[in-house]
């Protein structure tokens, strides 16, 4: 009886430790599976917004999406898109987009970061399209430092400057006879000053003589700027790139008694600037004389004093062509000037003297001059450009909005650039067979590569089944 009482507990006591052990091998998955499912269940809600209603911000925009679905699955966020129109200021869209409490905002272009940076500073701004962000967020240099790259607030994103010493390289590759460069540039124009200045550091670095000249930008250009960004220049109807320190003459010129309209003196425009390595001008070939084909060193001399002393008295007639006021000189003047006294003309990215390229292309062209083109819009007036995908841009920018939604402290995350080594290098063919130049294979031909590039095909994706 004793062993059969003892059996019976026995085995219910076995019963019971199997039943135990059952249960903890099943709830173990069903808890996992409740917390998958919870986990799953999130959502981020994103509000867009764009400066401008044109391709490279949608093709921002899209790597941004797909950078997201490709990280966190496309059933955890959502975007909604506001663009900068006649009808709604970048001011507008932003305050409508704060009013909806999203998780983040992402901006495409200067206007709409600058206002969504004043409109909020608690929900994440994630930004690209934006060549300078420490100006447009009016980031100041401490002790004269070097910017870290963090902002210290609540915006992070990539910057759509491009390689600029990269663009120094496809100058010099270019170039057959690189001996002086004229950088255009208009007051207004921020961001071209901006990356000028590093473009004449690179020279400077290797020797290479420069000169600035000034274009005034066409009205209408002016206009479209203003509303891109508002005015932090000492002058209301200019605008001067936070980073751009250089030909600045900052002294306000009081007109009378009236402090406010002082600020209009043209005192506080930024002037054209001249390297140190300047020696007046390029040094223009002598035309070779009928039969004397080979000629003696000593007659090849004198002919190159003598063009020497040509292009000193062609560039004392025109050195204080800079100081004219900007009515008193038209654009084929002043172009005319930088192709006697310059083989290289660069016309940085995104520069407002777009409209104005055809004239300014045409001339080079007729003069021998070469133009290096800071981005494609302009490069069917130049013999080369780079040309970087704006869809990486975007697709990096979504890499750092998936940084804070894992609650990375966004005002320690650095703004990133695009690599260079996404950069396509491009030549103008027609204008290559009017200069009777070749290009290697590293080369792309300028019109035959944006016929059939596909936007992102170049870009490494990230799979969520890695």
């Amino acid at each position: 009886m004793k062993n059969r009482l003892l059996s019976l507990t026995l085995a219910f006591a076995l019963a019971f430790s199997f039943t135990s052990c059952g249960k903890e091998k099943v709830a173990e998955p069903e808890n996992e599976k409740t917390e998958e499912s919870i986990e799953d269940s999130y959502q981020y809600n994103i509000s867009a917004l764009l400066s401008e209603d044109n391709t490279y911000n949608q093709v921002l925009l899209q790597g941004f999406s797909d950078a997201l679905s490709d990280y966190l699955g496309d059933e955890h966020f959502t975007i909604s898109t506001s663009t900068v129109s006649e009808d709604a200021s970048s001011d507008a869209i932003a305050e409508s987009a704060v009013a909806s409490s999203p998780d983040m905002i992402f901006t495409a272009g200067k206007a709409t970061l600058s206002s969504a940076s004043v409109a909020t500073e608690t929900i994440p701004i994630v930004a690209t399209g934006i060549i300078d962000f420490k100006g447009t967020l009016h980031i100041a240099s401490l002790n004269g430092k070097a910017w870290d790259k963090t902002t210290g607030k609540n915006v992070t994103g990539i910057s759509s400057k491009p390689s600029i010493v990269d663009q120094v390289s496809l100058m010099i590759e270019a170039t057959e006879d690189l001996q002086s460069v004229g950088i255009l540039f208009s007051p207004e124009d921020t961001d071209a000053i901006y990356q000028n200045e590093i473009f004449e550091a690179y020279l400077d670095q290797a020797g290479i003589p420069w000169k600035e000249y000034l274009i005034p930008a066409d009205t209408s250009m002016i206009n479209e700027e203003r509303e891109e960004l508002p005015s932090t220049a000492l002058t209301p109807s200019k605008f001067v790139a936070f980073s751009a320190k250089e030909g600045m003459d900052n002294e306000v010129v009081s007109l009378g008694e009236d402090t406010v309209l002082g600020l209009n003196s043209p005192s506080s425009t930024r002037v054209a600037l001249v390297s140190e390595f300047w020696n007046g001008g390029k040094i223009k070939k002598a035309p070779a004389k009928e039969g004397e084909e080979g000629a003696d060193e000593a007659s090849e001399s004198e002919e190159t004093e003598s063009s020497q002393t040509e292009a000193s008295e062609d560039s004392e007639s025109t050195e204080d062509i800079n100081d004219i006021s900007e009515t008193d000189i038209s654009l084929e003047e002043r172009i005319q000037q930088v192709c006697d006294e310059c083989s290289v003309i660069y016309v940085p990215f995104g520069s407002i003297l777009t409209n104005q390229m055809e004239t300014i292309g045409t001339m080079a062209k007729d003069e021998g001059v070469v133009i290096v083109a800071g981005d494609t819009e302009i490069g069917e007036y130049a013999l080369v450009t780079l040309f970087s995908d704006p869809y990486s841009l975007g697709y990096a920018a979504g890499k750092k909005a998936v940084r804070v939604f894992n609650d990375d402290d966004i005002a320690t995350i650095k703004v990133g650039n695009g690599s260079s080594d996404d950069s396509i290098k491009l030549y103008n063919g027609k204008i290559a067979e009017e200069f009777e130049l070749t290009f290697p294979k590293s080369f792309s031909e300028f019109s035959e590569f944006l016929s059939t590039y596909e936007y992102g095909s170049n870009t490494v994706r990230y799979s969520l089944g890695n």
